[in-house]
């Protein structure tokens, strides 16, 4: 089980003891806040993110003081936004880093990831799995195959079977291009590409290089859930030194907006497939 940070254990704490010390069980206390008695017990297990105006809400709610209001809501403030470093976001193993991100996977009904330059990791195959750990951060123990982060990776796509969750891959053309491996395990990556993009609950799309683009493209980033749909959606991205999250829902819609941008400068369908194929064809020859 993935246990909330420090700053999110401390605000659903902090919800709780106003909730014990007003006497108002779950279901009273969402019946004044026309919340589902599920959303009170999931902001209190820490599951569901409140926003700064639900947090101020509660503390009305529950009469609580200006003092442990101003704080309560400066911890979903800070709650909202975080930036790990790498050295301690990964102290307990690549692999369980993996594992974490397949249940977030798992309880969103929406997945959108965006690669500029490299294949999405829902999408990726051993041989390309194992090339992008290599070459990835050295933040202690290099992760060899061994380690078990791999086979982490490629268990996160078992969620590609839900057919009742829908996943939207987005990528930069460079990806199909460079050489993080030998060609011919570049070409079984993009005829693997190519069959996942038919599936029903997939929609694949890749930005050219020629043809106009819609917004500029930033960096990678995952928005997991459907914001308004789901308990809870949130945009994991990451830099050189940290992995970043961002909870805020004012800001994840801004990512699904941002997603959009970009999907509308892609070419999807049948003229992916026209892509893939050439790219395909063109690493035959090497």
């Amino acid at each position: 089980m993935t246990h909330p940070p420090a700053d999110r254990r401390r605000l659903a704490d902090g919800l709780q003891t106003l909730r014990f010390d007003a006497g108002m069980s779950t279901t009273a206390l969402a019946g004044i806040l026309g919340w589902s008695q599920s959303k009170v017990s999931k902001t209190e297990l820490g599951r569901t993110m409140p926003t700064s105006a639900d947090v101020e809400a509660w503390c009305v709610a529950t009469r609580a003081t200006a003092d442990i209001r101003g704080d309560l809501v400066r911890l979903a403030e800070q709650a909202a936004h975080q930036a790990v470093e790498w050295r301690r976001e990964l102290a307990p193993g690549r692999r369980r880093k993996q594992e974490d991100i397949q249940r977030l996977e798992a309880a969103a009904s929406v997945v959108r990831v965006f690669s500029p330059d490299v294949v999405v990791g829902l999408a990726q195959i051993r041989a390309y799995a194992e090339a992008v750990f290599r070459l990835g951060r050295r933040v202690g123990p290099v992760a060899e195959p061994g380690e078990g982060v791999v086979e982490a990776r490629l268990a996160r796509q078992s969620v590609l079977a839900d057919h009742r969750k829908q996943f939207q891959l987005l990528m930069g053309e460079t990806a199909l291009h460079r050489q993080l491996v030998p060609p011919r395990v570049l070409r079984l990556q993009l005829k693997h590409l190519a069959q996942l993009a038919v599936q029903a609950n997939v929609v694949m799309g890749v930005i050219p290089f020629v043809g106009p683009e819609r917004v500029h493209q930033y960096h990678g980033f995952a928005v997991l859930g459907e914001p308004g749909v789901d308990d809870e959606a949130l945009v994991l991205a990451e830099t050189v030194t940290r992995g970043v999250t961002v909870r805020s829902a004012e800001e994840v819609a801004e990512y699904v907006a941002h997603f959009e941008g970009l999907r509308r400068g892609a070419v999807e369908g049948d003229q992916l497939a026209a892509l893939l194929q050439e790219q395909i064809t063109r690493l035959g020859s090497h």
